[in-house]
């Protein structure tokens, strides 16, 4: 309400009634009954009317001197004495008065005894406000000893410790940023959010500085935040530990982070690191060298990505003209691979042995499927509602099925390559009896 009167003198254009109803509710609020707002508006908007309206640049400043040096008023909260100093060094900064704007600047966050001025020290409002005129009007030193103490006071964020280090860095002092950043990792340690951003900057700036000529300092570092970082977090780490190995270190070790990787990380991002491993491997020492651990991978992934990995598998067999070990992994695989919830699996497998196969071979993969599609029914009853949309016999999705040969088509074109008739008779055996249909003929008719 103090305000609002306030305003409306100034409506009439009568400043001088306007900073004295602003006088009156300073003697007549009390901070600690105040609702409606913050008791600092009251001796912000009085000094910006004695700067703006009535031209009394001194009478501005004392109005900012009583409160904040004398304690004329008792503020309940510290953020309230907080703003008034805020706003007095940025009236000294509208009049270009750097020094002095610097000095209040300053001061403010010097320890008192009083019990709300006493908080003001670790008020992070007035600790950028000095952190920020130390970097543009202070030296070097003057900003290096607030920063330290900012640290020192356990007040600083990871936001602060970053642009020391990035401060000293621009006046080529390396050696104190990395100290500063040192400082960082130790305040802001793991799972702390900052600590991400803080090691990351760190390790950085520190390739970026010395590159290569400090090997056992680099990978101490690496190993120092691998250490103690979460495994969820833990990926970018490694990717630049590997990529720094591969630069300026050996083959050997580069290709040792990413096997570290690969069992540090979590299961969701497991697949991803293998392919990660795997190229690295194919790039520096061949496909077959890949074998060992693609076998890692499928017994370390869950079933669905170890599955996935079961295929790529069996690709890079496949590329080698290994046909067997393919289909050895594609046999293996299929138990992981339920028909209805992965029918790519079985279309992959179904091209194989399209392309590479025989009938005895293609009869096989259809036996296969129908023991694994029965296992996964049993497990699990209420499979089919999950997977709808999927044919259950022949064991592709509709919109696969214009790509894919039928399961009848695909053994008539294996075969017609082979020269053998598949409806001719088979020998039967004396004192038995055939049943109307195969089982095999049984699968296909179902297509």
């Amino acid at each position: 309400e103090w305000l609002r009167r306030s305003e409306l003198y100034l409506k009439i254009d009568q400043p001088d009634r306007a900073a004295m109803a602003l006088v009156q509710a300073s003697q007549k609020v009390h901070a600690r009954r105040a609702i409606n707002g913050m008791p600092s508006t009251l001796f912000i908007t009085l000094s910006s009317i004695h700067e703006d309206k009535l031209q009394q640049l001194n009478q501005a400043r004392k109005v900012f001197a009583d409160v904040c040096h004398e304690g004329s008023y008792h503020f309940k909260e510290v953020d309230d004495l907080a703003q008034c100093h805020a706003a007095w060094v940025e009236l000294e900064l509208r009049q270009e008065n750097w020094d002095e704007a610097l000095s209040i600047a300053r001061q403010s966050v010097v320890p008192s005894t009083t019990k709300v001025s006493k908080g003001l020290s670790k008020s992070l409002r007035l600790w950028n406000l000095l952190l920020d005129l130390e970097e543009s009007l202070g030296t070097v030193q003057t900003a290096r000893d607030a920063y330290d103490r900012s640290l020192d006071l356990k007040v600083a964020t990871s936001t602060h410790v970053m642009n020391f280090a990035t401060f000293l860095t621009d006046r080529k002092y390396f050696e104190e940023s990395f100290k500063a950043y040192e400082r960082g990792v130790d305040l802001f340690a793991f799972p702390h959010d900052g600590a991400i951003c803080i090691w990351k900057t760190y390790l950085q700036a520190f390739l970026d500085r010395y590159q290569g000529t400090q090997m056992p300092r680099t990978r101490e570092l690496f190993d120092r935040c691998l250490e103690t970082c979460p495994p969820e977090s833990a990926s970018e780490f490694f990717i630049l530990y590997g990529a720094f190995e591969e630069q300026y270190g050996l083959t050997k070790r580069a290709l040792g982070v990413y096997e570290r990787m690969c069992t540090t990380v979590p299961s969701e991002e497991k697949y991803t690191a293998y392919q990660l491993y795997i190229a690295k491997t194919v790039h520096y020492l061949g496909v077959t060298a890949t074998r060992v651990i693609y076998e890692r991978a499928i017994s370390a992934l869950e079933d669905v990505a170890a599955a996935q990995m079961c295929c790529a598998f069996s690709q890079m067999e496949t590329s080698l003209q290994e046909i067997d070990r393919a289909r050895a992994v594609l046999t293996y695989g299929a138990q992981m691979a339920d028909p209805r919830r992965s029918p790519e699996y079985w279309k992959e497998w179904h091209e194989f042995e399209v392309a590479h196969g025989n009938e005895e071979t293609f009869r096989e993969m259809l036996r296969v499927k129908r023991g694994i599609q029965a296992a996964f029914s049993t497990v699990n009853y209420n499979a089919a509602e999950m997977g709808a949309g999927t044919d259950t016999a022949g064991g592709t999705t509709n919109g696969a099925a214009d790509d894919t040969l039928t399961n009848e088509e695909a053994l008539n074109m294996i075969a017609n390559r082979e020269g053998v008739n598949v409806h001719e008779p088979q020998p039967r055996i004396g004192g038995f009896v055939q049943g109307k249909r195969t089982a095999e003929m049984a699968d296909l008719g179902e297509v």
